[in-house]
């Protein structure tokens, strides 16, 4: 009887642990099932006239692409609506004999620059950038101090700015 409860225990314990187990492995599934099942966040957006004047955020008003609605063409900023990595790109364009430098912020941090310009022609330059961001972090382009003209050409839908979120921290 002594060996038949004690086994008993054994099966208990045993059984006991891998229930803990599996629960903790349920609710680690859970939770990234719901990462996973956040909506997708991308935008798109292009500027539709030429910019002269320095120490100002660029508002790219003519929205192509907002899944997600994170955003603001009035404002020219992204908010994140969750915390994860992006991909963000900037397109400048300058006319030629002059040149801008574009810088992208993030809570009013400088992250990342982009520079055109050309003193034959109209020229444009991209640049990417990777970010983790957390919820709330505002993203904007802005012409601080550097270069005199952001040029505008609407019909090659230049310049831009896009965003994409990657993957859900």
């Amino acid at each position: 009887m002594f060996s038949k409860r004690l086994l008993m225990d054994e099966n208990y314990y045993s059984l006991n642990n891998k229930i803990d187990n599996l629960t903790n492995r349920v609710e680690a599934l859970e939770k990234e099932n719901a990462l996973l099942k956040h909506a997708p966040v991308a935008f798109l957006a292009e500027l539709t006239k030429d910019v002269t004047l320095q120490n100002q955020i660029i508002t790219f008003d003519s929205v192509k692409l907002n899944i997600g609605n994170a955003y603001f063409n009035v404002h020219g900023n992204f908010i994140a609506p969750v915390g994860g990595v992006y991909q963000f790109s900037v397109t400048a364009c300058a006319q030629s004999n002059h040149y801008i430098v574009l810088e992208l912020l993030v809570n009013a941090r400088v992250v990342g620059k982009v520079l055109a310009g050309d003193t034959g022609y109209n020229e444009c330059s991209s640049n990417s950038f990777l970010l983790q961001l957390s919820t709330g972090d505002d993203v904007y382009v802005q012409h601080k101090t550097v270069g005199d003209y952001l040029l505008a050409q609407p019909a090659a839908g230049l310049p831009t700015f896009a965003g994409v979120l990657l993957n859900v921290i």
